[in-house]
């Protein structure tokens, strides 16, 4: 639509050009010094306007040099043109008879168009820059005027004869200029801007018609005269054209074509985040949907989870009492086959116990149920529990287990989850010991802290796997030949409750030697309730 409209304000412009060639052209009929002076005005005007634009937008176009060219020429030009206009015959403004100075200051800009065109058309502005260039017009123009103002210059016009031959000869020298532009123009036709090739050729033209003409006149107030000055203004507005296009209109255009695609582009990408957004919005909707049904399906899971544990630990205890009940012969003497099998069906009892705590407690634990009850613990008293419960298990899998006697002050914890972590963690050395082996059972005191560490001889951890050990369902290398399996929860419940205990679990391994877990939890204080002053505070839960 831009470029439709610009291709309307040139139509608009060139009527106005041609109005205003038939309104000077009536003018002359009726002051030829009028006409004159308003001809030249518009020319000096158009020329000093061509050499602003194409001057001052010569770093925003670097490549068009040689319009900066033509901008450079058209100002010494317009130099000249104002002269000779001052010193037309009849202006007054020079003394005496002028009609040869201001033929003089005519010939010499019409020269310099000439030159400009033929370098234009040869290339030669591509290789010079701005500086250079108007250095060189500059001494050109000096020498020029110096020649004229010292009477070193061909006379142009004689009062008693007209035309001098030198003058009407440079008007002929200057069309072939125009024609030699004209015809290298035509030849690179292919090669040029459409609207270079059309408004150069027009100012070529126009140019050779008003030199032309200027080649005819006897009188400076002529038909001749006249008509050349029209086809000099055509010709300097075909210039003007050619500039403001190229370095303003096309630019613009540049820009306008980018302002609009740019809209475009952020419309079509607007809609498409609308689309986008409707679309996450449908998202989100479902999703909450699928995490209340994910919510409310872990819910009835882990209810059903601890309703299942806890059910199955109550006949579990039954029948762990009740094996340890004839294993004591309270009900009479047992054969050796007999106590065999009573201790398979209490190892095993004992075994699943472990493994249903664990689900229960974990279970309580996501559910912020956990209930933990601190009090002084003797640590010993712990490991005497720990001893009958682990013992026969690992009697049975012909493991050593040394629960040495501990010297340390009293600890401040649940004792019943303090002897559970204290079982998960022989019951997972249980696992990867190889028969023969041992697990060594003792506490110290490190740090003021109360460490108590579980070590056995097994396979050991790999170092790679070392930070996974204590996440939910991670059971180390799996690919490892291990007694029994497992849930994989054992070792995070253990970090979870130390951590509840306002403690935590640390891990040393090494393959093929054995692994150390050392759980460290706080020391009670040594007169009245709780922990030692350096302690935190009991956590929520408890």
């Amino acid at each position: 639509m831009f470029k439709r409209l610009s291709a309307d304000a040139s139509t608009v412009r060139f009527a106005l050009l041609v109005f205003a060639l038939a309104v000077m052209a009536g003018i002359s009929m009726r002051n030829y010094l009028l006409f004159h002076v308003i001809a030249e005005l518009f020319s000096i005007i158009v020329a000093f306007g061509i050499a602003a634009i194409a001057l001052h937008t010569r770093h925003y176009a670097p490549e068009d040099e040689a319009l900066s060219f033509l901008g450079v020429a058209y100002f010494f030009i317009a130099i000249f043109d104002l002269f000779h206009t001052l010193a037309y015959n009849g202006m007054g403004v020079f003394p005496g008879d002028t009609a040869n100075l201001a033929t003089q200051l005519w010939i010499i800009p019409r020269y310099l168009q000439g030159v400009t065109f033929l370098l234009i058309t040869f290339d030669v502005p591509r290789h010079l820059g701005v500086k250079e260039v108007f250095g060189g017009f500059f001494a050109v123009s000096l020498l020029a005027g110096s020649a004229v103002y010292f009477g070193y210059f061909p006379d142009c016009f004689l009062p008693a004869s007209g035309l001098t031959a030198f003058k009407i000869i440079s008007e002929y020298i200057i069309s072939a200029m125009f024609l030699v532009a004209v015809l290298i123009l035509y030849r690179k036709r292919a090669t040029l801007d459409p609207k270079v090739y059309k408004y150069m050729m027009l100012a070529c033209l126009t140019t050779i018609a008003s030199e032309i003409h200027f080649t005819t006149y006897v009188s400076v107030y002529g038909m001749a005269n006249m008509f050349g000055h029209l086809w000099k203004v055509a010709s300097f507005y075909f210039v003007y054209e050619l500039i403001l296009r190229k370095k303003l209109m096309e630019p613009y255009e540049k820009w306008i074509d980018l302002y609009h695609n740019m809209e475009r582009k952020v419309a079509t990408r607007t809609r498409e985040l609308e689309a986008a957004n409707l679309r996450l919005r449908e998202g989100q909707r479902v999703l909450k949907q699928l995490n209340r049904k994910l919510s409310e399906n872990n819910r009835l899971k882990s209810e059903f989870m601890a309703t299942v544990t806890h059910e199955l630990r109550t006949p579990l205890t039954s029948i762990v009492a009740f094996c340890e009940l004839l294993l004591d012969e309270a009900v009479g003497p047992l054969n050796e086959e007999q106590r065999e099998n009573l201790m398979d069906i209490n190892i095993g009892a004992q075994q699943l116990m472990i493994l249903i705590s664990d689900i229960l407690d974990m279970n309580k634990y996501e559910a912020g149920r956990l209930r933990l009850y601190p009090e002084k613990v003797e640590i010993n008293d712990v490991f005497t529990i720990v001893r009958r419960t682990m013992l026969p298990i690992t009697s049975q899998h012909r493991l050593e287990l040394q629960i040495k006697k501990a010297e340390i002050p009293l600890i401040f914890g649940d004792p019943e989850r303090i002897r559970q972590m204290i079982i998960n963690l022989i019951s997972n050395a249980v696992k990867f010991t190889p028969e023969g082996g041992s697990i060594t059972v003792s506490a110290t005191v490190e740090n003021g802290q109360a460490a108590i560490s579980v070590k056995d001889t097994g396979e050991g951890i790999a170092p790679e796997f070392l930070p996974h050990i204590f996440e939910k369902f991670r059971q180390g290398d799996s690919s490892l030949k291990r007694r029994r399996s497992g849930t994989g929860l054992g070792l995070a419940l253990v970090k979870t409750l130390a951590e509840l205990q306002h403690g935590s679990v640390a891990v040393k391994s090494e393959v093929g030697v054995g692994t150390e877990f050392i759980i460290y939890l706080p020391l009670a204080a040594e007169d009245g309730d709780g922990l030692l002053e350096e302690t935190d505070q009991a956590p929520a839960l408890w």
